[in-house]
Parts: structure tokens; C-alpha cells; sequence
């Protein structure tokens, strides 16, 4: 029920965006998707949520490749639950992985939940900044983000990436693989 909620509330955010994207993996936390950041104290913990924004692009298909990378070692990834239509996984989160599902997920949907990433941070400097980004995977060939896309042969389809700053400044930068150039397709 929280998912289809959330999944609600993406509708209505990016309904009225004046520039499309050919699709996003997005990342946020249960604080709520008005926020670019959070505050997690010395061993707290978050869940970061994982979803494809489609807007412009294709329909999500059957798998999802990409790796998660942290500015500093004290920001942890403690583990992963996956959308339940993903039935196979290869690889890790950190040094890239691949999801796929039996059939094509989130056909004519604006929004598809991914998954769910459990972060805790293990430092002890309560102003710390630190950010978890989607990143290229490195082994991918040629190296990128990518889902498959609903149609035969599922072609693969490079998508943007996404940052998530914790205890930090919301401005990220603007490039290609950052949250930065999402939030700035829609000013």
C-alpha cells in the first residue's frame, strides 16, 4: 500500500514537467519525495526506495542493470529487497548488478518501484556529508545505465542515473548520472 502511495504521489510531481527525459532511475527515502537529503545520526539507518521514471522513455521491460556507489566508507549498505516481480539477480549492488523479472514490468506505467536499499551510516561526525548514486556498471559493455525495453529481443535502453545526499547540501551538481540533472529538467 505505502508503494502504490508513493507511486501516487511521483504521478503528480512529475505530471506537469515542461522538459521529458527517456527515463530515470530515481532514489529516495521513506522521509518523502519532496526531499533531496536526510539526516541519519552516527548508526542510524534509512531505506532508500528505487524506482523507474519513465516520462518520455520506454516501458521499464523485464530486468534493470546498474551499481550504487557511496562518497565514503562510512555509509554502508546493509542489504536489498526487490520489486516481487523480480525472479533473478546477478551480481551485487556495489560492484553491479542485473535484475530481472519473467515477464515485463510496469507496461504503460509512469512509475515502477524497483526495490528497496537499507543504508546506515557508521560514522560518528553527525554533520558528515555523504551521497549513494546510481552509477554506470562497469561491467556492462558498452558501460552504462540501462533497462531492457518491452519489445522483442527486449533491446537495451540507456536511462539516467540518481543521487541521494545524506546530512549534506541538496545542490549535487548538475551531470549526467546525478539527481542534480533530474531535479534540473523540471525548473
Amino acid at each position: 500500500m505505502k508503494k502504490l502511495a508513493m507511486s501516487a504521489l511521483f504521478l503528480t510531481l512529475f505530471f506537469g514537467s515542461a522538459v521529458a527525459h527517456n527515463g530515470a532511475l530515481s532514489l529516495y527515502t521513506d522521509i518523502g519525495l519532496g526531499s533531496c537529503r536526510a539526516d541519519i545520526l552516527p548508526f542510524g539507518q534509512d531505506t532508500i526506495n528505487m524506482y523507474y521514471v519513465r516520462d518520455a522513455g520506454v516501458d521499464l521491460g523485464n530486468a534493470v542493470e546498474f551499481r550504487l556507489e557511496a562518497s565514503i566508507t562510512d555509509a554502508l549498505i546493509l542489504g536489498t529487497e526487490w520489486n516481487t516481480s523480480i525472479t533473478v539477480t546477478l551480481g551485487d549492488v556495489l560492484g553491479g548488478i542485473s535484475l530481472t523479472a519473467s515477464q515485463c514490468m510496469g507496461a504503460n506505467e509512469s512509475v515502477i518501484y524497483i526495490g528497496a536499499i537499507f543504508m546506515m551510516y557508521t560514522g560518528f561526525n553527525v554533520g558528515e556529508v555523504f551521497t549513494v548514486m546510481v552509477k554506470e556498471d562497469p561491467n556492462a559493455q558498452p558501460p552504462g545505465i540501462y533497462i531492457t525495453e518491452c519489445a522483442p529481443g527486449n533491446p537495451l535502453v540507456s536511462v539516467l542515473g540518481g543521487t541521494f545526499v545524506f546530512n549534506g547540501s541538496c545542490n549535487t551538481g548538475v551531470k549526467e548520472t546525478s539527481w542534480g540533472a533530474i531535479k534540473e529538467l523540471y525548473r
